[in-house]
This record gives structure tokens, sequence and C-alpha cells, in this order.
């Protein structure tokens, strides 16, 4: 029994050494970008895609978003948040923020703008000055989730990363809100920065489809 524990502290410092550094990272997701508007469709506006998550100083679990300091009032730091850093044993470290300039509203839109044009709309800019997007229906868009975690495990870790989106506008699929959401996970022996962009994009690909699978079930 001692040697299982003995064995079990081994491994599980082995992945807290292993893991990224303990201060915060700036590391983009490089979720892939929108696809092309088709030539038809029904034309829609994304007027606002607005980040709505609620952060915690000290959450009860790691899947809530939270923060290494004092910044979890200060928005120019929680709208480039997506994940926090653990240890092998849970513990909380650094955070894992997105490159200045970038936020987490921006990589939504770009995957709610890719499941749009998958199922056949035409999709544009709250600003755009194309003569379609002027009589375009307006979409909105609210972030309830989107938060990358890590969860230890014996013999090894799972990333995790959750999004939740609800839509509305004047479309058949959004009449009462359509709300969107995904939840991907990845076991691994260690996380390295790059793991956590890695996780969120492809979560991120997979609420696209999802999104594109909810539209066209209204189409037929």
């Amino acid at each position: 029994m001692f040697k299982q524990l003995r064995m079990a502290a081994v491994v599980g410092a082995m992945l807290f050494l292993g893991a990224c550094a303990v201060g915060r990272s700036v590391v983009d997701i490089n979720a892939p970008s929108s696809s092309p508007n088709p030539q038809n469709g029904t034309a829609i506006r994304l007027v606002n895609v607005v980040d709505n998550r609620e952060f915690q100083i000290k959450p009860r679990s790691a899947d809530i978003p939270s923060l290494s300091d004092a910044k979890i009032d200060d928005s120019s730091i929680t709208e480039r948040a997506y994940a926090r850093k653990r240890g092998g044993f849970g513990k909380a470290l650094g955070d894992v923020l997105l490159p200045e300039g970038e936020t987490v509203a921006n990589q939504v839109k770009e995957a709610i703008t890719t499941g749009f044009r998958r199922a056949g709309y035409r999709v544009f800019d709250q600003d755009s000055t194309d003569m379609d997007a002027q009589t375009a229906i307006p979409v909105s868009a609210d972030i309830i989730e989107f938060w990358t975690w890590m969860q230890p495990g014996f013999w090894q870790l799972t990333l995790h990363n959750r999004i939740k989106v609800k839509l509305e506008g004047d479309l058949p699929a959004l009449k009462d809100g359509l709300t969107v959401e995904n939840h991907y996970q990845d076991g691994m022996q260690m996380v390295l920065d790059n793991d956590w962009p890695l996780t969120a994009s492809q979560s991120l690909v997979e609420f696209a489809d999802k999104l594109r699978d909810d539209l066209t079930k209204y189409q037929n």
C-alpha cells in the first residue's frame, strides 16, 4: 500500500514538473479562420458577440473561470483569459491568455461565422459596407461559457474545454433563442503551453459543426 501511495506521489510530482511554466502564459488559439460566404443564401449580420462569462477568485472547481491575481474585474484581462494552469494535484497556478488585441469573443465569433456559412447562410459583420449587409437579419450571441481546464488523474491528465453560447435573431432556428454547447477533452501525460490552445481550437471546430447541424435542421 505504501509503495502504491509513493508511486502516486512520484507520478503526481512528475506531472507537476512536466506541466507548463507556473506563471502567466500568453498563447494564441489560432483556430481555423471562418469559411467564405456562399454565393446564395439568407444573409445575417452579427451585430453583437458579448462575453458574459463570470470569473471567480477561488472557484469550487477548475471548470469555473478564475485568475491568479486581482485582475478579475479587469476586462482587458478577462476578455483574453481562456484557461488556468494547475499542478499535478490540481493546485491552481498561472493564467493562460490570448495575445493583446485578441479576445475570446473574437474567437467564438469566427466559429459562429463558420457554423452559419457551412449551413448555407451569408454572414456579414456589423460594420460591413456590403449592400446585402444593410438588409441582413441581425443576430446576436451571448457567450455564457468558454473555458479550458485540467483534470488530474492517477496515470494521466485530461484537458477539457467547454463552450456554451446563446444565439438570438429573427430566424426559424433562433426563434426562441438557440443555445449551442460543446465539451471537448483530451488525455495526456503532461500539459505544455501549446496544449491549451490546441484543446480550445478543437473545441471551437466541434462547436461550429454543432451550430451548422442545428441550423440545418430548420432548413429541411
